[in-house]
């Protein structure tokens, strides 16, 4: 009897051995295998519905696909047995869970961080908790978003990922270095998948901050000239104030400001015009050193610094504050072609699609008088107009195994000469006719040396292969352009939506905006936000209303005054921002360029974002908001009033009604979410059997009609 009880116990604990295996075992099983594996679970909520484990040997992720909530319970800390299906999601291998787990305790220690240097982040340590040291942010001093930010650490750079409600999102972004600790994980289209590798820190107590002397804030730069500029940082402690600079790294040259402050400013002086300066401030008390990280600034240039704004639509010149804003029609590849031929030695195109024959001309004509051209265009577009450049022009394509586009609209002309160089940027695509003439468009000239060279360094990136998320935040950012101060910033390496955020949070007065595309949560919390303040106004056009994720009812259930561009003939394709436009003593600002408000332009596409601060680029994009803005107001909006089409009563306790609701083709209305709640053809009143506000739409032949109405 005891040897046929060993008999059993051997066959039952060999058959558990076989069915379940240690993570790294799983892990070398075919996708579509199932697996049974026990660990401790790495991460809660932080990162969303996902989860990691991992045991003694590897780590792996956790992901149910139903509905069926197997992970709802599943927390930080958590010794559990699962069982599921192995599978890839973009470069990460996965447990699509078909059960629920078996959670034997709770509250346990993790696996401590494995230590070690942001190159080691690989298929070797998927899913395992990871510890750098000496970790510095590329972008230390600004506030956490959506998406991915770089870092260096051992002379190696890494990236990090904040997904959206992670308890990051606000704070502000360590200046020095820190110990940074999260979950090795993946995230890539690329097909083998070799790339993509992030870590994903879970909260502020995975940002350890070392004891001692620290740098409590950004490096900022200002009074920029063509000889030096200021650099200003705030430290823990007092200390001296120091910096290391040169043109090229290692930074040779030491400066001492002779200062023992925790405020400190320090002054490059004796410096070259339209020039990029490495530099890293640091600060010293006693034994203890605080460095920043390795910051790319830029003097001033000699260039002329014009400012040219155009748009191919009517402009209202009565907000005009004395400098109209210039409608040019049918002439947008007129004017391009014009620019171009001024260029003498090199023109960098870096344009999403084209098919428009002037401006094919004016880049062979340049190219037949010597001028180096080099060409930059998606891959998954037409493109048509490539086909009538001239064989030898040089044309780069972006990887088309990245996710995302290639979507800039930039050219640079001469960025090296003084007063010849120019860079044109704005929303314009090169399609004819539908983006150069029938869309609505902005383009804006800028003659500076300076801006030149920077859009040069990413053209350049680019142009060796470089796209997408593999692109790294390598240019300056600030640019004293003939007295106005102008910022510049590329995606998806800049974190451009935090600075888009800012913007929006310096508004004093007014905000006006004008997209193509606006799907991102933060921005539209935060206009809700500032349109709420006392003395603020806000008001918007938004072109994708119905797409999905789209902010267009968020923001009217929210009472800011945002249109629909929606079924207007030719579709409004700007993407701008304009802020505190008609009080000079705060800050007029024009935000514009090729970036869309949306999470694909912030994470996956190469889009390019200028910030000008100065009352008249700003007011003459007024003029232009102020017309499309009207113009709504008297084709989809008191055309159906003047039908007679109304809603009644409003406040009402559940039940509202239409008059001349015959005329009317579609009803849908929307909850304060911006879920679609009731769809129905023309009737004569609805039934909602719930309180709150929500969001009426009433078509109309090709005309949509918006009311919010109150349900007590």
């Amino acid at each position: 009897m005891k040897n046929f009880l060993s008999l059993i116990l051997i066959i039952f604990f060999s058959n558990l051995s076989y069915a379940q295996s240690s993570i790294s075992s799983a892990r070398l099983q075919p996708l579509g295998s199932t697996v049974t594996v026990t660990g401790v679970v790495t991460n809660g909520y932080e990162l969303g519905v996902i989860r990691y484990m991992q045991d003694s040997t590897a780590g792996i992720a956790l992901y149910d696909l139903t509905a069926n909530n197997y992970l709802a319970n599943v927390n930080r800390g958590d010794s559990l047995t699962i069982t599921g299906e192995l599978a890839d999601f973009n470069g990460l291998l996965e447990v699509y869970v078909t059960g629920f787990p078996t959670i034997h305790s709770s509250n346990n220690n993790y696996p401590a961080p494995q230590i070690m240097l942001p190159a080691q982040i690989g298929e070797t340590t998927e899913s395992e908790l990871v510890q750098i040291d000496n970790a510095v942010f590329v972008s230390g001093g600004s506030l956490f978003s959506v998406g991915t930010y770089d870092f260096t650490s051992g002379g190696q750079s890494g990236k990090i990922y904040i997904r959206s409600n992670h308890p990051l999102i606000g704070l502000t972004i360590p200046v020095g270095p820190i110990s940074l600790i999260g979950i090795s994980s993946q995230y890539t289209f690329s097909v083998p998948a070799i790339d993509g590798y992030q870590i994903l820190p879970r909260d502020t107590n995975d940002l350890i901050i070392p004891s001692g002397l620290i740098i409590t804030s950004a490096v900022t730069q200002s009074n920029i000239t063509s000889t030096g500029f200021d650099l200003t940082w705030n430290t823990s402690d007092s200390s001296t104030t120091e910096a290391n600079y040169a043109v090229t790294q290692p930074l040779a040259t030491h400066i001492n400001g002779n200062s023992y402050t925790k405020a400190h400013t320090i002054t490059l002086t004796g410096l070259q015009p339209a020039t990029f300066y490495f530099v890293e401030c640091f600060s010293v008390n006693g034994t203890d050193t605080a460095f920043s990280n390795v910051g790319y600034y830029s003097t001033a240039s000699n260039s002329t610094g014009k400012i040219r704004p155009y748009f191919n639509h009517s402009v209202d010149n009565s907000v005009s504050l004395g400098v109209d804003a210039q409608n040019i029609t049918t002439y947008f590849n007129d004017t391009i072609k014009a620019y171009m031929d001024r260029a003498d030695s090199t023109i960098d195109i870096c344009v999403y699609n084209a098919s428009d024959a002037t401006i094919a001309t004016a880049i062979n004509d340049a190219y037949n008088r010597g001028v180096n051209v080099r060409y930059i265009a998606d891959d998954d577009v037409v493109n048509s107009m490539l086909n009538s450049l001239n064989p030898n022009i040089p044309v780069v394509y972006r990887d088309p195994s990245l996710q995302g586009i290639m979507h800039n609209k930039f050219v640079i002309i001469d960025a090296h000469s003084e007063n010849n160089s120019w860079i044109m940027s704005g929303s314009t695509n090169w399609t004819n006719p539908s983006n150069l003439f029938n869309d609505y468009n902005n383009l804006i000239f800028i003659q500076d040396q300076a801006l030149a060279k920077a859009y040069t360094l990413e053209f350049n990136e680019m142009w060796s292969g470089v796209f997408g998320s593999n692109k790294s935040d390598n240019t300056p950012h600030k640019f004293n352009v003939n007295g106005v101060e102008i910022e510049l910033y590329f995606s998806p390496s800049d974190n451009t939506t935090s600075k888009i955020n800012e913007v929006i949070n310096n508004v004093n007065y007014s905000l006006e905006f004008a997209l193509l595309s606006f799907t991102r949560d933060d921005l539209a919390n935060n206009i809700i936000d500032k349109d709420s303040e006392f003395g603020v106004v806000a008001r918007g056009i938004i072109e994708d209303e119905n797409t999905t994720g789209s902010e267009f009812s968020n923001l009217y259930t929210n009472n800011v005054n945002v249109k629909s561009h929606a079924g207007i003939a030719n579709s409004l394709h700007h993407k701008y921002l304009i802020t505190d436009a008609n009080v000079a003593a705060s800050d007029p600002t024009l935000l514009t360029g090729s970036h869309n408000w949306s999470n694909n332009a912030e994470n996956n596409s190469d889009e390019n974002t200028l910030i000008i601060h100065d009352q008249t680029i700003a007011n003459i994009y007024l003029q232009e908001f102020t017309q499309r803005f009207n113009e709504l107001s008297s084709t989809n909006l008191k055309v159906l009033e003047n039908l007679g089409i109304d809603i009644f009563p409003n406040p009402n306790n559940g039940r509202f009604y239409f008059s001349n609701y015959e005329l009317i083709d579609k009803i849908m209305v929307y909850n304060n979410l911006g879920e679609l709640v009731h769809e129905t053809s023309s009737c004569s009143s609805i039934e909602i059997k719930k309180n709150g506000i929500f969001l009426v739409k009433i078509l109309k032949d090709e005309l949509e009609f918006f009311k919010k109405i109150v349900i007590n």
